[in-house]
C-alpha cells in the first residue's frame, strides 16, 4: 500500500470508507503515477479524499466533477454535473478543458443513465492522447454466481436518496469494452482486482466495525480466477 494512503489512515483514523476502499485507491495511484510529469491537467469524478491523494501523486491540482455547485476548492475546481444528465446533448457542459487524466473510479454503476451516453460526454472532456481511468465493480464476481445459483438477487435494491441510489447496474467486461469503443476510446489496459478490504464492510465515512474473521474473504479473492475476482480496473486512450 502506498505511503500517500498510509498517510491518509493515520490522518482520518475514523474513516472506514477509506479503509475499506485502500487496495482500490493505491492501484489507481500507481496507474496514475505512470503519468505523473506528462498530465499537466486531471479531473477525479465524484471528490472523495482520493481526489486529495491524487493531486498529491501527480503534483498538480486536480479538478473535481460532481453533484456540488461549481467552486474553488484547495486542490483544485469543483464542477457540477450530473453525470445522468448526459442523456441531454443540450446539458452537457461545453466550457471544461480537456484533461489529459480524467479518473472515473465505482461511478457509471450508480448511473441509470446508458454507459454509451455517459463515455460520450467524458470523451469530450479528455485531450487526444489523454486517459481515463474507470473501475467498476465485476457484475458475475463469483460471490455474485454463487448468490445466484442459491436463488438470491446478488444486487440491491434500488436506493431512494438520489445522491446516493445505491447501484443501477453491475457491468461485465465485454460489456464496458463495447461501450468504450463505441463511445471513440481506446483500451490500453485492463485488470481484474481484488482491491476491497472486506473487513471492513461495514463501514461509514465516518465510522467502521472491524471483522477480522473476513479478511479470509480477502484471502479468498486473492486466489479466485481473474474473471471471478470483485473489481474491474480500465485505463481507456482518447487517440
Amino acid at each position: 500500500m502506498s505511503a500517500i494512503i498510509e498517510e491518509f489512515l493515520k490522518r482520518y483514523p475514523a474513516d472506514g470508507y477509506l479503509r475499506y476502499h485502500a487496495p482500490r485507491y493505491s492501484m489507481v495511484l500507481q496507474l496514475a503515477g505512470e503519468h505523473r510529469g506528462r498530465a499537466k491537467r486531471a479531473l477525479d469524478i465524484g471528490p472523495t479524499r482520493f481526489t486529495e491523494m491524487l493531486a498529491a501523486v501527480l503534483q498538480i491540482r486536480v479538478d473535481s466533477l460532481g453533484f456540488e455547485a461549481d467552486g474553488e476548492t484547495e486542490r483544485g475546481r469543483h464542477y457540477h454535473f450530473d453525470l445522468n444528465d448526459s442523456q441531454h446533448r443540450e446539458r452537457w457542459r461545453r466550457d471544461l478543458e480537456p484533461y489529459d487524466l480524467v479518473v472515473f473510479s465505482e461511478v457509471i454503476e450508480h448511473l441509470h443513465t446508458s454507459p454509451s451516453l455517459v463515455l460520450e460526454f467524458l470523451h469530450t472532456i479528455v485531450s487526444h492522447g489523454g486517459r481515463l481511468v474507470l473501475q467498476t465493480p465485476n457484475a458475475v464476481a463469483l460471490h455474485k454466481r454463487v448468490m445466484m445459483l442459491l436463488g438470491r438477487n446478488p444486487f440491491e435494491k434500488i436506493r431512494e436518496d438520489l445522491h446516493n441510489p445505491g447501484h443501477f447496474r453491475e457491468y461485465t467486461r465485454a460489456e464496458i469494452v463495447d461501450y468504450a469503443r463505441a463511445a471513440g476510446f481506446r483500451v490500453e489496459k485492463f485488470l481484474y482486482g481484488n482491491y476491497f478490504d472486506y473487513r471492513y464492510a461495514s463501514h461509514s465515512p465516518t465510522s467502521f466495525q472491524l471483522k477480522r474473521a473476513y479478511g479470509i474473504v480477502n484471502t479468498f479473492y486473492s486466489l479466485t480466477p481473474s474473471p471471478m475476482k470483485a473489481g474491474m480496473t480500465f485505463v481507456l486512450v482518447k487517440d
